[in-house]
């Protein structure tokens, strides 16, 4: 098997779980119908996964890539410097969650309750976001409280939005995201005018 080729196989093996997932849920993923929805054998599934813990893995890892791809792109709609564009990027991300982006916030809350008692395999998910606080922490004390109490917040918008408990209008979420945005200072942060691709 040529390295091209195992990348593919293993990239359609990623998305036929993640189909999966997103038609039956976590609790009705098993190796043998990822292998068949992907139309490959027991043993080419192996032969990336040799279990189903090495895809839940992997398919984590593939979340994680997942938000950094999305949150760099919902960023990038915005002028300004790094600490000017990081909530207004967020909250158009999360503007976005009504849509559903292909499935992939009901992905991701499936897999991290799935494996919430798994701190290994979360890893790349806690990277994802060390690395955004990271960026918060830099930020002068009074700020850096702000957009943590904004970022907080906002994820929990996700989980209520995607466990089915969001009781918020849109009219009533517009307001919350303005005052998000008077906190943290980055009320006047200007859209870019070209589009950006996704």
């Amino acid at each position: 098997m040529t390295i091209k080729k195992a990348q593919r196989t293993k990239a359609e093996l990623l998305e036929a779980a993640r189909e999966l997932l997103l038609e039956e849920g976590i609790a009705r993923l098993s190796m043998d119908r990822v292998a068949e929805r992907a139309g490959v054998s027991k043993g080419a599934i192996m032969y990336h996964f040799p279990t189903k813990r090495a895809l839940e893995a992997a398919m984590i890892e593939n979340y994680a890539e997942h938000l950094e791809r999305e949150f760099h792109r919902h960023e990038a709609m915005f002028e300004g410097s790094p600490e000017e564009t990081l909530v207004p990027g967020f909250i158009a991300w999360f503007r976005s969650f009504d849509a559903d982006n292909k499935g992939w916030a009901s992905v991701g809350v499936q897999l991290l309750s799935q494996q919430a008692h798994e701190p290994e395999l979360l890893k790349p998910v806690r990277a994802w976001y060390d690395r955004l606080y990271a960026r918060i922490l830099r930020l002068p004390e009074r700020r850096r409280t702000r957009m943590l109490l904004v970022i907080m917040a906002l994820e929990g918008f996700f989980f209520t939005h995607k466990f089915g408990l969001d009781l918020m209008d849109a009219e009533r979420k517009e307001e919350v995201y303005a005052l998000m945005a008077d906190l943290t200072g980055t009320a006047e942060v200007k859209a870019r005018e070209e589009k950006v691709e996704g």
